[in-house]
């Protein structure tokens, strides 16, 4: 799923559930809540925090592959060539399932385990009264939803499962939200008609609130 999708996806939880806590603040019985007060900013920063290194990357080697074309001469290059072929075409056909570097960036933050254990400690955060616990739960439980909706929706490009433990296993899906080969094209529509109606949904929130 395109990382702006998760964005708005989140966003969408994130009011509903400042409406629920709000709801419950205001009756008249005591707040029996067992989750930590909502932090809208954590959660929205860990719905995109999965897809940023490796997006970051990506422009970083795009901004490379442009000084390199407009540096070297110009021949007639096939684009095979290991010294020719672009950087960022090899980020995503090689080194994603080659390269540690690039493993551990992917998977910081969107690997089951990791994204548990992030939840796990900011709950725990918060129930010794620390500060941070609350940003870490909400960031972690944003995480872990980006996580979930991408495993299945990834045919071998997914997050590893058991990382940091295991670096090669990964769930194949026969669906693939961007290789149209996979159902991607379906897919597309479907996840672009779901955005439109969250973003008419926040929208129509919004001034509603007004």
């Amino acid at each position: 799923m395109q990382t702006y999708t998760h964005l708005v996806m989140t966003a969408v939880l994130s009011r509903q559930l400042k409406q629920a806590e709000q709801s419950s603040r205001s009756t008249p019985l005591p707040s029996t809540t067992s989750l930590p007060p909502v932090q809208a900013g954590p959660l929205l920063l860990g719905s995109v925090m999965p897809d940023l290194p490796l997006i970051i990357m990506a422009v970083l080697l795009v901004m490379v592959d442009r000084v390199r074309a407009t540096s070297s001469p110009s021949t007639n290059m096939t684009g095979k060539d290991k010294d020719t072929e672009p950087l960022v075409r090899r980020l995503f056909s090689r080194w994603f399932f080659e390269s540690r570097w690039i493993k551990l960036l992917h998977n910081l933050f969107h690997a089951p385990l990791l994204t548990a254990a992030y939840t796990i400690v900011g709950y725990l955060g918060w129930k010794m009264g620390r500060g941070w616990g609350p940003k870490l739960f909400w960031f972690g439980v944003a995480c872990t939803i980006h996580m979930a909706i991408d495993i299945p929706i990834h045919h071998d490009d997914g997050p590893l499962l058991l990382f940091p433990f295991d670096w090669q296993t990964r769930f194949r899906s026969p669906i693939s939200y961007w290789d149209r080969s996979r159902h991607g094209g379906p897919f597309i529509i479907f996840e672009h008609s779901l955005l439109l109606g969250m973003c008419v949904f926040l929208v129509w929130g919004r001034w509603r609130r007004r």
